[in-house]
């Protein structure tokens, strides 16, 4: 866990000390050294043998202890317990303490599941880092793009339209730097789709993409687009992608995609359209969903490496302060997964690798080619070097890339949502200045005690989307954060109430 201090203990123990815990997993049998520490501990899951089980914690007499068998059925029961489980402190994750088995036998057995554990909670702990950095951007984005939303979103009449043309999908992996002069000879018998970080690199190229996918908060234009020559075609947008890009692309060409953003979830439900494709776990993934539910096949993977080389994550052209709040730290050490060309490669993408191959094991066997000459090896692909990739004869894609154009504009049916929300904003910030006051009068308690009705409301918490998960855990007791850290949670919400009330 990126936050957690490893140590390695006396008799193949191992423990993640996570700053401040207030819960605790434990797997395998308890060892006596661990108690000092769980006893602080209000809740604890224990994955462990019947025998172990079976035994009174009498050293634990208040503390709630969940027991699962470490059986064949603890991975299926684990995944199911676990999400419930973290939610016992939305703020801080839980210490793990692991006994891994006397014998070489028992600790393989146990591998698999602890770099499961493990890795699931490094994901809780970067969603939760992301959620506190990013949440505010993240809901400001969404009401900046309401009504396009409503208006553009990706047609139902687009499923399929480009069926039996061949796809490039291209993402911001190192390998393209390598394969995308291969796709310049072939972009004419290939509709090319590109996440946004790919972009530089297609131009430098001399490639033009026909889908440019773009759905993370902090990918500005003015830092994917090509410094020089044509726009892509199209720009497939989600409700959090920053507001430039509507100023830097024609209207015509943008469409948006659906993410689970709870402010757009609502709207849905008031007879605003929601697009057809939903967002995946990154654009590049992204783009390869949307090739595959507009007909395109057979499919092409260019520069979807998922892994590093030597140290360097993306291709050259990116602009790397894209990904300066990313974590990401190329001096620790990186899981190893299966490669393309060599035994195995580091990946900084564990989770998206694997849901990758989840997606890719539902494509029809052999219509995904990966065409590169490094990185991980994915699922029911078929590696391909770039020298050795068989290019597509040409075909006449702009008749059916044109044919797009006529689903035109969603009718806007948002003016009563419009009109909910724009009520939420002016609530709130009339509150505000009362809200400042119990902060100056009675410090960040109290201010924490005043805003808990309001996120107890649930119109303002649909109002206020990620923004209202980023402030939940702030209001449970005990309280932390000095009155500056109170008075920045306060701007921001004033931010979002102006937005709000001006929403037309």
């Amino acid at each position: 866990m990126n936050a957690a201090t490893e140590t390695a203990t006396a008799g193949a123990g191992r423990t993640w000390q996570y700053p401040g815990a207030t819960t605790g997993i434990v797997v395998g049998p308890m060892r006596p050294e661990w108690l000092a520490q769980l006893t602080q501990a209000r809740a604890i899951l224990w994955c462990a043998g019947t025998d172990d089980l079976v035994r009174p914690l009498t050293e634990l007499p208040t503390t709630a202890v969940q027991r699962i068998p470490l059986d064949e059925s603890a991975p299926a029961r684990l995944a199911e317990s676990l999400p419930r489980f973290l939610r016992l402190d939305a703020r801080r994750l839980p210490s793990v303490f692991v006994a891994l088995g006397e014998t070489e036998a028992a600790q393989r057995r146990l591998e698999p599941l602890l770099e499961w554990l493990v890795a699931e909670l490094r994901e809780q702990h970067r969603a939760r880092v992301t959620r506190q950095q990013d949440a505010f951007r993240w809901q400001q984005h969404v009401l900046a793009n309401l009504d396009a939303y409503a208006q553009r979103p990706l047609p139902e009449q687009w499923r399929g339209a480009l069926a039996g043309l061949p796809a490039a999908v291209c993402g911001a992996g190192p390998s393209l730097d390598v394969s995308a002069a291969r796709l310049l000879a072939a972009q004419e018998g290939c509709v090319v789709f590109a996440a946004d970080s790919a972009l530089r690199t297609l131009a430098r190229h001399g490639v033009r993409a026909d889908f440019a996918v773009s759905i993370d908060v902090a990918k500005r234009p003015e830092k994917c687009l090509p410094e020089s020559g044509e726009l892509p075609g199209r720009v497939i947008l989600a409700a959090v992608s920053p507001p430039g890009w509507r100023a830097r692309v024609d209207a015509e060409k943008l469409r948006f995609v659906s993410s689970r953003q709870i402010t757009t979830d609502w709207a849905t439900q008031r007879r605003i359209p929601a697009p057809a494709v939903a967002v995946a776990e990154n654009c590049g993934v992204t783009a390869l969903e949307l090739a595959r539910w507009l007909g395109c096949s057979p499919i092409y993977l260019f520069g979807l490496d998922l892994a590093l080389s030597g140290r360097q994550r993306h291709t050259a052209a990116v602009d790397a302060t894209i990904y300066a709040r990313s974590g990401f730290d190329a001096e620790q050490e990186f899981p190893e997964v299966p490669g393309n060309w060599e035994p195995s490669v580091p990946t900084h993408a564990l989770g998206d690798w694997r849901a990758l191959n989840a997606r890719l094991a539902t494509f029809p066997a052999g219509t995904v080619g990966n065409v590169t000459d490094r990185g991980a090896r994915l699922e029911n692909t078929c590696a391909i070097r770039p020298d050795e990739w068989v290019m597509p004869p040409a075909v006449d894609k702009a008749v059916r890339l044109a044919a797009l154009e006529d689903a035109g504009v969603s009718p806007a049916t948002g003016s009563e949502t419009a009109a909910e929300l724009r009520r939420c904003g002016e609530r709130l910030d009339a509150a505000l200045p009362e809200l400042r006051a119990v902060l100056a009068s009675g410090g960040p308690a109290a201010v924490a005690v005043a805003l808990r009705p309001w996120l107890a409301d649930a119109t303002i918490g649909r109002a206020l989307g990620a923004y209202a998960l980023k402030l939940m855990p702030h209001l449970l007791p005990p309280t932390e954060g000095d009155a500056t850290f109170w008075s920045g949670l306060l701007d921001e919400l004033g931010e979002l109430s102006r937005a709000l009330a001006a929403l037309r």
